[in-house]
């Protein structure tokens, strides 16, 4: 008997079944070794049990060069040019020092907020400072039609991305996993199109437009989700998200970083549908809570069933994750799974206060293999 085909998305819709399909498929990569990780099925294990808050120790995942003698960056000048782009991550990663709980990956990456350009956003991308942003272009009654937000699969740097991620995935498959870029949520890719004091005086133009607006973004979100999964999926690769987490069921990294300029009101009006919306077509979501400003709105985050888990990053110029203690221990106590973005000097009096059941630490400030190994003996 012929084996079923596999389902796929194309211009499709995220469904339960298709979500289930695809559960299977990284089920069957996380049963066997990966070339550069050959204890992944007992790590993608330890995930899982990260995920369901039954992990026995906390999981670390920090990773370092191995050599300064090859080219490193993410290669911004080499996104429409494939095979030169992919010789050089391809290098990159087979000279990097997987430590902790760290799954090797290759990232396809874009910058911040990809939808956005996928939507037609001006997109400028900088080698020289490894950044990438997009121009506010919205004019005032933008609201008035919003057929500019419709999804339109030939755009240029989604078709990029797209050909960069079927590449890597061909090449990644049984050796290592490859990473989304960062897609971000409905509210901010509209701030990135508007401008934030721009869309923060819409917010008394008309509100009820900005929420329709998110709404049409979480739709080519949805496209563009589904259609970079299946990709790698289909080469039979490993998927994984810029929170580098492996999770043996499709999952997803909501943010909002609006939502540190906003209050309750308009973040539970605004914000939440679509976030609750989009954690509930990925199946799996772990919460991008980008410092002591957005962290005002946990409580509202910590009620939503949909989030499976929070990542928290103290923000630039903020206090360190240790300063936020008390936070982490309340996303603790409602079960949710934490990822805390941390310095070295962190990593043992976090591993030692926090729940080690739900507790991950990504260290961000390893230069070396050794540095990487001594913060994961710090969880031991």
């Amino acid at each position: 008997m012929n084996a079923l085909p596999r389902p796929i998305f194309f211009g499709g819709k995220l469904s339960p079944e298709l979500l289930d399909a695809w559960s299977g498929e990284l089920a069957a990569v996380a049963a066997k070794p990966l070339e550069l990780r050959p204890d992944f099925p007992a790590v993608a294990a330890r995930w899982e049990a990260w995920w369901r808050f039954e992990a026995d120790r906390p999981l670390l995942i920090a990773f370092a060069p191995k050599t300064n003698n090859i080219r490193w960056g993410k290669a911004f000048d080499l996104l429409e040019r494939p095979e030169e782009w992919l010789a050089v991550r391809r290098q990159q990663v087979a000279a990097t020092h997987w430590a902790g709980d760290t799954v090797p990956f290759l990232r396809v990456d874009i910058g911040p907020v990809a939808v956005g350009s996928f939507l037609g956003a001006k997109l400028e991308l900088s080698e020289e400072t490894q950044t990438t942003w997009q121009h506010p272009t919205l004019e005032s009654d933008w609201w008035r039609d919003l057929s500019f937000l419709d999804f339109d699969e030939h755009n240029r740097w989604f078709q990029a991305i797209l050909k960069l991620a079927r590449a890597a995935a061909r090449e990644a498959r049984g050796r290592y996993l490859v990473t989304l870029p960062d897609i971000a949520g409905g509210l901010d890719v509209l701030v990135n199109m508007r401008g934030p004091e721009n869309l923060c005086m819409d917010l008394f133009e008309d509100r009820d437009a900005i929420g329709r607006a998110a709404e049409k973004v979480l739709a080519g979100w949805e496209q563009v989700f589904g259609r970079l999964y299946d990709a790698i999926l289909a080469e039979g690769a490993g998927v994984s998200l810029w929170h580098n987490l492996w999770s043996s069921r499709p999952y997803d990294v909501p943010a909002c970083d609006f939502c540190g300029i906003i209050g309750p009101a308009d973040f539970a009006d605004l914000a939440l549908p679509t976030l609750r919306r989009q954690a509930a077509l990925a199946g799996r979501s772990s919460f991008h809570l980008d410092g002591p400003q957005c962290a005002r709105h946990v409580d509202a985050l910590l009620a939503e069933t949909g989030i499976t888990a929070i990542q928290y990053t103290p923000g630039a110029g903020s206090p360190s994750a240790l300063a936020k203690l008390d936070l982490l221990k309340r996303i603790q106590a409602a079960r949710k799974p934490l990822l805390v973005f941390t310095p070295h000097q962190e990593v043992e009096r976090l591993a030692g206060d926090l729940d080690p059941r739900g507790l991950a630490i990504w260290v961000d400030d390893v230069s070396t293999p050794a540095e990487a190994d001594a913060a994961f003996r710090a969880v031991l």
